[in-house]
């Protein structure tokens, strides 16, 4: 045990149940003889010395026993009646003088389990440790508790206040205070006769022991077995040190007390606050007046006025000023810088020492008064620079009046902490250099009993990135901060049980709508897709409403002006000129969904009724008259690539940042747990919702950020792993675990993308005319990955010489890396719209298969007029009971199977590559047939796919075929592709031909 400590914790687990007084640990004793009976571990020399010192130890400690009763019975029990019995007495008084009255009963009990061991020891045949070899610690926790509860009681004067009160009595039993050991002269006051009466015994037991423990260890040679004599004997001197300096020190400190002024006096005051250097002693010269370091806090004095500085978030350096020759130690404290200088260098070392330890043993809580350079040097002490405390401020603009709990450095925040100020507000989270820095919660009354919570990323004090806003009012914002503002992409939408419910989507400069948004008015039904300012919109935009209604035009801060578009739900269509409110007014060109034209001048309000001068047009021969149902939105808005620019600008401000720690949890949106912590830094816990404000996961974001970057683990584990796997395949792969995590900032970035996407599509606004939209905007979220993914690419494929950067954009593109990746995530919503868009001519292509369903496979040929020699007869397995003219689903299966796996993929190259299958099975089942190879031609091929498809059955065709050519690379155009999807569309358009259907029923 190191010297300098003598007061250590015990074991939790090992020790009886503590009670806490004045930073020492106290133990309630029994009266039980220990019933240990385990044999020493000691020679056999040893053994004999310990069994003829415990007679004498018995002896000892039956004196001590009876004195320590006799203090108790004739001394300390009159004293407490006569100050529990005055009505006018202080309760600390009081107080410390019951606590004094445990700690000496603690003190008895404990010598009474002794006498009693070594009674037992005695009577017994079997030699047994020595109790005083056994209980060492024991002993030294029961003793700092008495004398900690003696120093005290004499810090508050006690015994000149009890002398006083109770002079009377002890005229009367003069007797009582002679019949104890101590040394007393003919004119002792009677205060300092208790004072000694008191400690003077207790003291001397101390050094008894240490006698008894010397006499074992003379002569003994060092080894194992006299490790327990000398431990003990380590002990009990540094108890005696502790107990002297503890002493010494409460004196000095109630001299302190009795010369300072009464104001001072009451404002320091506390009963277990000691004095362990006063600049009066030794002289600095500081501008500030009159220092006092005491064992929790430093005081300076000016005047009758004083400041305290608490230890605990206090720091000391030594100045080095060789040049000027000048001592000085500069001390910081939270808010507050000043210099101490010195005459000389001894006492600037003196006063540096003593506020490190100081310091130090108030952090861990010991008061163990180490002796200057036991352990052979000067500045023995290590003082943490890091700490955890608590302070409230006083000058802080910012955090005045507030309380701040959690981890300092060089007296500034730093770390995890709480702050909350007296008005209610509170934050919990991550500082830096004294500022919110990192991930934390704050919270703020918005009235009452209502708060607005922000669990944000901070900057230098500023809100600053990724956060989450819950308002008092019950709107909530998800997205980017700047400097304290919505600034980036963000979301906010209000409670549903607002009068006027809405919601946000899109871009914010400084706490207002600014770029692309969305805005859904959810109490009329409306949604505006286009650009803002100002919280307003203006520019190019669209309205949709929830009753089909459609408008794209111009606005301005909130106005409906200048050229646009009205589609109706009867897919009329309106191209002029507007006023605000969608007021025709000027030229305009108004087609009806039946191809009727009005062309001239406009004067009414959309709706409520028809007022226009100008011509009336048929429809041609030759004009659709669905063509308007056909028109798209989109055409004069902001283009795709252009779109969501912010939300892809907030990625390369990610980038830019060096994606360290700090970045990649502000852009992702979340507070990692296992991020890197400071060196020192005592991690203390804060509120639970700084841990659980955002995204959980069990994979570490930073972990799989580290396989991003060149010579990543992750790389050299995928090039051993895919050794026999294409450069492009383990590309695809790489991104593909790359976008399935929201930890990963590609992944986050798609999470991003389909939620706009979604919102932007899906919901009761969801239109077919958006379909051109929502086609361009997938495939330009696929280009701008597939850019994206260079800045991540794998280790291995950057190595390859033959395999760089350029050589994959040649080999490689969006349709086929990013593209298939990401077409799963948006295609529910994508293929709903092409479903709506495909809506009447799906329905007339399933009334078509359902009509040649009916039919038998024969049937069904020859209606197709499909060659007869192409018929796989051979196929078709009779029972007694069947005709060849009813059996159904029989030829051609192995294409059907494999035409109907069309619909189970998003990937529009598996469409295509299933479409080839289906040929190839067909031309197959043809050659089988014939018993020879064979090409197909369109003539023959083209019943035979209408017979495939028929059979297949596959729902929203029109949808399909429409999506795959939308969505198949560029590259692939031509050749067979076309062939097949050409011949697939024109099967398409036969089972939807009326004709057909009429030959297909029976006469």
């Amino acid at each position: 045990m190191d010297p300098s400590c003598p007061v250590q914790q015990p074991d939790s687990d090992t020790q009886p149940q503590r009670t806490r007084f004045s930073g020492f640990w106290s133990v309630p004793f029994s009266k039980s003889v220990s019933s240990s009976k385990e044999v020493l571990n000691l020679g056999t020399e040893i053994k004999e010395k310990c069994q003829r010192e415990a007679a004498y130890l018995f002896k000892l400690e039956q004196s001590f026993k009876n004195s320590l009763n006799d203090l108790n019975t004739h001394i300390l029990k009159p004293l407490v009646k006569a100050e529990t019995s005055d009505q006018k007495n202080r309760p600390q008084l009081r107080n410390a003088l019951l606590v004094l009255e445990e700690s000496l009963e603690a003190l008895f009990n404990e010598s009474e389990e002794h006498c009693l061991h070594l009674a037992d020891t005695l009577d017994t045949s079997t030699q047994r440790e020595l109790y005083l070899l056994k209980n060492t610690q024991r002993l030294k926790r029961v003793y700092i508790w008495y004398f900690t509860a003696f120093t005290n009681y004499v810090v508050l004067c006690g015994f000149e206040h009890i002398a006083k009160q109770t002079s009377d009595y002890w005229k009367k039993n003069k007797k009582t205070l002679k019949g104890f050991p101590i040394d007393l002269c003919s004119n002792t006051s009677l205060a300092v006769s208790l004072h000694q009466v008191f400690h003077q015994p207790i003291s001397l037991q101390i050094q008894k022991y240490i006698d008894v423990l010397r006499k074992l260890s003379w002569g003994l040679k060092k080894n194992p077995e006299t490790k327990p004599i000398t431990d003990a004997l380590a002990n009990v001197i540094d108890l005696d040190k502790w107990i002297r300096q503890t002493l010494d020190v409460a004196a000095l400190t109630k001299t302190l007390w009795n010369s300072l002024g009464s104001k001072l006096t009451e404002l320091l005051f506390l009963p277990e606050r000691r004095l362990r250097e006063d600049s009066k002693n030794i002289p600095l010269s500081s501008p500030d007046g009159r220092f006092l370091l005491f064992d929790d806090s430093l005081v300076m004095i000016q005047g009758c006025e004083s400041s305290i500085y608490k230890l605990d978030t206090l720091w000391v350096e030594a100045l080095d000023n060789i040049s000027s020759k000048r001592n000085q130690l500069k001390i910081i404290v939270p808010e507050e810088e000043f210099i101490f200088t010195m005459q000389d260098s001894q006492d600037k070392t003196v006063w540096l020492w003593k506020l490190s330890q100081a310091i130090r043993q108030h952090l861990d809580g010991k008061l163990d008064f180490p002796l200057w350079g036991e352990d052979g040097s000067e500045n023995s002490c290590n003082v943490p620079a890091c700490r955890f405390a608590a302070y409230t401020f006083i000058n802080n603009p910012r955090f005045k009046d507030a309380v701040y709990e959690g981890d300092w450095y060089q007296g500034k925040p730093q770390g995890s902490g709480i702050m909350k100020w007296p008005d209610g507000r509170n934050y919990a989270g991550n500082y830096e250099e004294g500022q919110e820095h990192g991930f934390g919660v704050y919270v703020t009354p918005a009235g009452p009993e209502i708060f607005d919570c922000y669990k944000c990323h901070w900057k230098r004090g500023k809100m600053h990135g990724y956060g989450i806003c819950e308002y008092g009012n019950g709107m909530i914002y998800k997205g980017y901060f700047q400097d304290k503002q919505q600034h980036g992409f963000g979301i906010l939408h209000s409670s549903r049980l607002e009068k006027f419910p809405f919601k946000y989507v899109g871009h914010w400069e400084n706490d207002k709508k600014a770029g692309f948004g969305v805005f859904d008015d959810l109490d009329r039904g409306e949604r505006y897709m286009g650009t803002w300012l100002e919280d307003c919109k203006h520019g190019n935009g669209i309205v949709i409403t929830q009753s089909g209604l459609c408008y794209e035009g111009n606005f301005q801060y909130n106005k409906i002006v200048g050229p646009g578009t009205i589609l109706s739900e009867d897919d009329s269509a309106y191209e002029g000129e507007f006023t605000e409110e969608l007021v025709l007014t000027g030229k305009g060109k108004l087609t009806f969904s039946n191809g009727y034209i009005i062309e001239g001048l406009f004067s009414s309000k959309w709706g409520s009724g028809l007022k226009a001068n100008g011509t009336f047009c048929k429809p041609s021969e030759q004009l659709n008259p669905l063509i308007t149902s056909k028109m798209q939105l989109g055409s004069h808005i902001t283009p795709a690539k252009d779109r969501w620019q912010g939300i892809y600008d907030q990625f390369m401000d990610f980038l830019s940042s060096g994606s360290d720690e700090t970045s990649v949890e502000s852009f992702l949106g979340f507070y990692s747990k296992n991020r890197g912590k400071q060196k020192n830094l005592k991690s203390r816990p804060i509120a639970t919702e700084v841990e659980t404000a955002m995204e959980h996961s069990t994979e570490d974001p930073l972990d799989f950020l580290s396989c991003n970057r060149p010579n990543g683990a992750t790389s050299e584990k995928l090039a051993s792993n895919q050794c026999n796997v294409s450069k492009g395949q383990q590309l695809k792969e790489y991104l593909s675990k790359a976008f399935a995590s929201s930890h990963h900032p590609l992944g986050k970035l798609l999470q991003t993308l389909i939620l706009v996407f979604q919102d932007t599509f899906s919901g009761i606004c969801m239109h077919k005319r958006l379909l051109s939209m929502a086609q361009q905007e997938v495939v330009s979220h696929a280009k701008k990955l597939f850019q994206l993914a260079s800045y991540f690419l794998p280790t291995l494929l950057e190595k390859d010489d033959s395999f760089t950067e350029g050589t994959i954009r040649e080999n490689l593109n969006a349709y086929t890396v990013t593209l298939p990746l990401i077409l799963p995530r948006f295609y529910p919503d994508l293929f709903m719209l092409y479903m709506l868009y495909h809506e009447v001519e799906d329905s007339r292509y399933w009334k078509g298969i359902l009509y040649l369903e009916l039919l038998s496979d024969t049937k069904l040929l020859e209606l197709l007029e499909v060659q007869k020699d192409l018929w796989p007869l051979q196929d078709i397995h009779l029972t007694n009971k069947q005709r060849i003219s009813v059996v159904k689903d029989v030829c051609f299966t192995s294409a059907i199977l494999c035409f109907q796996k069309i619909s189970t993929t998003a990937d529009p190259q598996d469409k295509l590559d299933t479409l080839m299958k289906t040929y190839h099975e067909i031309e197959s089942t043809v050659t089988r047939v014939l018993n020879r190879e064979y090409s197909l031609s369109m003539d023959d091929l083209l019943p035979l796919l209408v017979y495939v498809v028929s059979r297949a059955r596959i729902l929203h065709l029109g949808a399909e075929l429409h999506l795959i050519r939308d969505m198949m690379d560029p590259s692939t155009e031509g050749g067979m592709n076309d062939f097949l999807l050409t011949a697939l569309d024109s099967c398409y358009q036969h089972i939807q031909k009326e004709e057909l259907r009429s030959r297909s029923l029976p006469k």
